[in-house]
């Protein structure tokens, strides 16, 4: 079921939840298990620092410069189904080892909303495209210019995407600009950039939530010694598709609140477009490993 959110962002102290869904794909059965159905996204932003302690249940956020009697709230874990926070907020180790334990993947990002980093959770099981991207990886010469390939035709599938959707439009796409985003995106991998880069780091943190659920890891090392990205590739690819296809709402967003309601709006839609994403990996990395 695609994830939906919350379209108010957090307020000073106050950590805003978000992200409903009936299910994730490949968690732990302990987590899954343990996980309430309306569990949400928390997003944690403030004008003023905040700091995450734990109890054995419930994250406890609260803002250490407002005296001991700071304004307090206790999140039960249960219903965390991942974080993402500014790197204004300071963790507890007790906090983070909670997340790791429940399976809650956090997603840090700066001022300015560029991706830092993600704590991802070790998954007691693996999908069947984990296994072989690892082995892939690990042991086939050719696997790098293999999935260079699939990322191209990903691209040119983005771009018909944003092409179905201008004819839907009455606005067809003329052959000359087509021809002209072909080339800029899907051989040269360049995209004008319409949107907030607030939104990029929300995306990133949500695709790092999606591929932690599935047991993938963040990024590969192939037996060439190249490196294959996967969190960054496919945050592009849904980023790519938000670009063309919601660019023109792009003049509306000039304050974090409308970037993040705008994000609320599109979530859903890139949760569909990376597990297409993930589809077809897993089909072309079964059809490299098994010929």
């Amino acid at each position: 079921m695609p994830e939906r959110h919350n379209t108010c962002p957090a307020q000073p102290g106050r950590p805003a939840g978000a992200g409903r869904t009936a299910g994730a794909a490949a968690a732990g059965a302990g987590a899954r298990s343990s996980r309430a159905l309306d569990a949400r996204t928390l997003y944690l932003a403030a004008a003023e620092p905040l700091r995450v302690t734990s109890t054995g249940e419930a994250l406890v956020i609260s803002r250490p410069h407002c005296g001991t009697m700071g304004e307090v709230q206790r999140v039960p874990v249960a219903r965390v189904l991942r974080v993402v926070c500014n790197d204004s907020v300071e963790w507890s180790g007790a906090a983070l080892a909670l997340c790791l334990q429940r399976g809650i993947t956090v997603s840090w990002l700066d001022g300015r909303g560029a991706e830092l980093g993600h704590l991802w959770p070790q998954r007691p099981r693996r999908t069947d495209l984990a296994e072989a991207l690892d082995m892939l990886a690990g042991s086939e010469p050719g696997w790098s210019d293999s999935y260079r390939h699939w990322l191209r035709h990903q691209r040119l599938a983005v771009l018909q995407v944003w092409q179905g959707e201008r004819a839907r439009a009455g606005h067809p796409v003329g052959e000359a600009e087509w021809q002209l985003a072909k080339r800029s995106w899907v051989y040269q991998d360049e995209l004008a950039d319409h949107l907030p880069p607030l939104l990029h780091g929300l995306a990133a943190a949500l695709v790092a939530h999606r591929l932690s659920e599935c047991g993938l890891s963040s990024h590969y090392w192939c037996c060439a010694g190249e490196p294959m990205e996967l969190v960054q590739d496919l945050t592009r690819l849904v980023w790519a598709e938000m670009n063309l296809c919601a660019g023109a709402l792009a003049d509306a967003v000039d304050h974090p609140r409308e970037a993040a309601a705008l994000f609320e709006r599109w979530s859903g839609r890139c949760v569909g477009a990376l597990h297409q994403h993930l589809a077809n990996l897993r089909a072309h990395a079964l059809r490299e490993l098994h010929g």
